[in-house]
């Protein structure tokens, strides 16, 4: 257990899993911790980061570890998942990012950036065009910066899907870059919903900074419940158990020939997500690979 740790402090958790094993995990810590995680692929492993409150980690450790010991006896594992759990001022935390997070492009026109770096960059290690969609993104407690293969499958497939003056929903919307994406390729209203309040917080303050406040609504919520209208896009980068649970409501949910770009599917689990989709009257228009990650994007077709 974790003593003597101020409670402005953060504590950040970091699972090992080999990559069949990594969703599982991922679930089971986003389940206990009660917010979102990043993945991180490294050789034939996958590194599941969460984090909590110094106070929430008092109690959560000891239960976290006996939740992912019985998941690794379920999958028949001779032993449980190695964890590690340290503790990090946020200033630390942002501190730590600012030497490794660097502008990345994405798709055709994308670029994101953290505010300390200019662009053009000024050592020319990325290409820059006239077109170019600049979106800054600084490292904060919520996750969602453009570097994971899941983000950036789920980018490109809105640059695909949005048109002037849609609607569009970012389900799961962590800090927001989807909804910022959706925005800042002309959508006319975007609806973005997290159950994490610290990620809804965050994810306000990124659409102000990148000047699509007025166009997005930023809220606390469970999916899409309680929301009466439809939407021509909606992004979900979250995990297979998730998405293929909320199939039903993404169908509800689409406008006529609306689509939806689900993401944080392994390549192992996109069967399932397809089923799922296919279930709830959807059609499977196409799977997106990006390492050992799929997105999967569907369309209702028809009706009212």
């Amino acid at each position: 257990m974790i003593s003597g740790v101020s409670t402005s402090e953060w504590m950040v958790l970091e699972v090992e899993a080999p990559g069949w094993a990594a969703e599982s995990v991922a679930s089971v810590v986003t389940e206990v911790t009660g917010r979102g995680v990043s993945l991180a692929e490294e050789d034939e492993r996958t590194v599941i980061t969460g984090y909590w409150r110094s106070h929430e980690a008092q109690a959560g450790e000891q239960k976290l570890r006996t939740v992912l010991a019985a998941l690794a006896a379920n999958l028949g594992m001779g032993s449980s998942f190695p964890m590690s759990v340290t503790s990090v001022a946020e200033e630390d935390w942002v501190g730590a990012w600012r030497d490794s997070y660097r502008p990345v492009r994405v798709g055709k026109r994308l670029v994101v950036k953290p505010s300390w770096h200019s662009w053009p960059p000024a050592d020319d290690s990325l290409p820059a065009f006239d077109d170019d969609i600049v979106i800054e993104m600084d490292p904060q407690m919520a996750f969602g910066t453009g570097n994971h293969p899941t983000t950036q499958l789920c980018m490109e497939a809105l640059e695909d899907l949005v048109r002037p003056g849609c609607a569009v929903a970012d389900v799961g919307c962590g800090t927001g870059i989807l909804s910022i994406v959706a925005a800042r390729l002309g959508a006319g209203e975007v609806w973005a919903v997290d159950n994490d309040p610290l990620a809804v917080e965050i994810a306000r303050d990124n659409m102000v900074q990148n000047s699509v406040a007025e166009r997005v609504v930023v809220t606390v919520g469970e999916g899409l419940k309680g929301v009466e209208r439809r939407f021509d896009v909606i992004a979900a980068n979250i995990s297979t158990p998730v998405i293929a649970a909320m199939s039903s409501d993404f169908a509800g949910h689409l406008a006529k020939d609306g689509a939806v770009a689900v993401s944080g599917i392994p390549t192992v689990r996109s069967r399932r997500v397809g089923s799922a989709l296919r279930q709830a009257g959807l059609w499977v228009e196409q799977t997106r690979i990006m390492g050992s990650w799929v997105c999967v994007i569907a369309r209702r077709r028809g009706g009212s």
